[in-house]
């Protein structure tokens, strides 16, 4: 488990560091395309949660953010998952759900910087993508490998 821990702490090192960088060197007004047409840099500041529901409830949503973190961690730790995939998704969900809780608890609102420019999309961040990698890994893993789900 310490391979995973390390990783989550590193995804979650990651999603903080770009999250500095952008507020620290970007407006409310401030696009940078950095493939034109594909993507861009922006800043953002979330108060709600995925696809901005809920918006304005910060405090609700940290305590929801902090109390599945602590969830994900008890349910390693009893359930011990042996499978790599199901170990890998739920470090990746974890990390995300951590790197925006540390945002909603100590900004009050989550820091969004990655703008598809070819498609209408929400503006996401690093911890974002982790849930949403994380997420495909497990339904995969409950799809076509979880033995006990499978019977």
């Amino acid at each position: 488990m310490l391979f995973y821990s390390a990783a989550a702490l590193l995804l979650i090192i990651i999603d903080q560091i770009t999250k500095i960088l952008v507020s620290a060197n970007f407006t409310d007004t401030t696009t940078v395309a950095v493939i034109d047409g594909v993507f861009n840099l922006v800043y953002l500041k979330n108060t709600g949660a995925a696809f901005s529901l809920l918006t304005n409830h910060a405090s609700i949503l940290a305590v929801v953010s902090v109390l599945f973190c602590i969830a994900l961690i008890i349910y390693a730790a009893v359930r011990k998952p042996s499978s790599k995939l199901q170990k890998t998704s739920l470090t990746l969900i974890f990390a995300g759900a951590a790197g925006n809780a540390i945002d909603r608890v100590f900004r009050g609102y989550v820091i969004d910087f990655i703008e598809p420019a070819f498609i209408d999309f929400p503006v996401f961040n690093i911890a974002d993508i982790s849930i949403t990698v994380g997420a495909a890994l497990l339904i995969i893993f409950v799809i076509f490998f979880d033995k006990q789900n499978n019977r």
